[in-house]
């Protein structure tokens, strides 16, 4: 069979009645390929992303080591049951321990983000005996399983009127008794109203006073991106890191940080190294397998690990591909010092926004770090009313006509997570396209 399909227009309308669609809306584009930080479609536009696709494609599209990695490797072993060892996996498990923050040195891999932050769960009730409940963050969002949805900010829509049809909800909601939520340290739109420069972090007192008051028993864990995606796209202050590091070492808890979007996108492997705070579990994903699926938890040493097959067992989590990309996609980063790369870019494309942010005041807030950045509009910087969600969905249809692929989470923040081998001229032309946009939306 030639894995070159293209097929013929009335094929792509017969064929689309099977396919129950990610998006409803959808957004009219039917991609043919990807070379580098570029897209294709199927009449042959071009579209510069980024968004990595869902932030997974490090690497950019097409990379040619990485297919022949994943090519040598389908040759020989693609899965294998998770108790047959190889070469390749202790490889991989070693440099991951190497690249971990110091005291994280024990990995098991799962087979996706959501099942990943299951099994760092896993280990948190396993290391407090008698623990039920976990907190987590508003805004929070750990994966799409049943347990993890529980936990994130999808699960509290059903009683705010966002139009949700999503039909499970109803009844992740009787899991929610899992998950205590407290207001996360959003310092643009304080859930306090407090101003970020006297509030004391107030929010980490809060947090304390939550698990003091609020739960039963022992508390399992505190599950958290150190820098939320879906929420606001916003760093948490290391502060806030600090605290919470020091509220789980005094009630006997475990520190979760949930990195799967954020390992490397820092400049550094990990956000836990660039915040300098120590977690007890990183949980990993997306990127490192270089837009091949690889997943999973690194554990500190003073935890107690799996310590049978069964308490954490996937078909695919012995999957050989990935740790094929995986490893070469960590032998990429480190050759081409592509973390000091994130970084410089990081800092151009910042540069570059609040540049842009002098020509239009909508642009109410830039946020990093590296190439992990938010960017929130708003109507005016007085009163940072967030601009419509639809002004922002014209500015996003305004961006992929010109050729430039974005995402939106809330309202109005733009998500920027480009590919870590992104250079200047690249990013030259997506401010370019972004401000030719906003201009024709925002200055009719």
């Amino acid at each position: 069979m030639n894995l070159k399909i293209e097929l013929s227009e009335s094929q792509r309308k017969e064929y689309q009645k099977n396919l129950m669609p990610f998006w409803s809306k959808g957004n009219g584009i039917h991609l043919k390929g990807g070379k580098g930080v570029y897209l294709e479609d199927i009449q042959g536009k071009k579209y510069l992303d980024i968004t990595t696709q869902m932030f997974a494609n490090y690497l950019g599209f097409g990379n040619e080591e990485i297919a022949e990695a994943i090519f040598d490797q389908a040759k020989n072993l693609t899965t294998v049951h998770p108790q047959f060892e190889t070469d390749l996996r202790l490889s991989l498990v070693n440099k991951l321990a190497n690249i971990a923050p110091k005291q994280l040195n024990r990995v098991s891999f799962s087979s996706g983000g959501g099942p990943a932050n299951e099994s760092a769960m896993k280990i948190a009730l396993k290391n407090v005996p008698g623990s039920k409940n976990f907190i987590t963050m508003w805004g929070a969002y750990h994966g799409d399983t049943f347990t993890t949805a529980a936990a994130t900010l999808e699960s509290t829509l059903t009683q705010a009127p966002y139009g949700n049809t999503t039909v499970l909800f109803e009844y992740i909601a009787n899991l929610n008794n899992i998950f205590v939520r407290v207001p996360h340290p959003y310092c643009y739109r304080c859930p306090l109203n407090l101003q970020k420069d006297t509030c004391g972090i107030a929010c980490a007192d809060l947090l304390r006073s939550t698990i003091k008051n609020g739960v039963v028993g022992p508390l399992a864990g505190i599950i958290l991106e150190p820098i939320q995606s879906a929420g606001g796209q916003f760093p948490f202050p290391k502060e806030y890191l600090i605290r919470a590091r020091t509220i789980c070492d005094e009630f006997g808890s475990v520190l979760i940080f949930d990195e799967i979007q954020t390992s490397c996108r820092t400049g550094e492997w990990f956000a836990a190294e660039y915040f300098d705070v120590e977690p007890d579990v990183i949980t990993f994903g997306k990127g490192l397998g270089a837009g091949v699926p690889i997943s999973g938890i690194i554990i500190h040493d003073r935890l107690k690990p799996f310590e049978d097959l069964m308490e954490d067992l996937h078909t695919f989590q012995n999957n050989h591909i990935g740790y094929a990309a995986a490893l070469k996609t960590i032998e990429i980063i480190e050759r081409d010092n592509l973390l000091e790369h994130t970084k410089k870019m990081g800092h151009y494309f910042t540069k570059k926004l609040v540049d842009l942010q002098k020509e239009f005041p909508e642009i109410g807030d830039i946020r990093g770090p590296g190439l992990k950045i938010g960017v929130e509009l708003v109507i005016d910087p007085v009163s940072i009313q967030p601009i419509p969600r639809a002004t922002t969905d014209k500015i996003l249809a305004k961006a992929i006509e010109k050729g430039l692929f974005f995402q939106i989470t809330g309202k109005s923040i733009i998500k920027i997570k480009p590919a870590l081998i992104i250079q200047e001229k690249e990013i030259d032309e997506a401010i370019g396209i972004i401000s030719e946009s906003m201009k024709e939306v925002l200055r009719k």
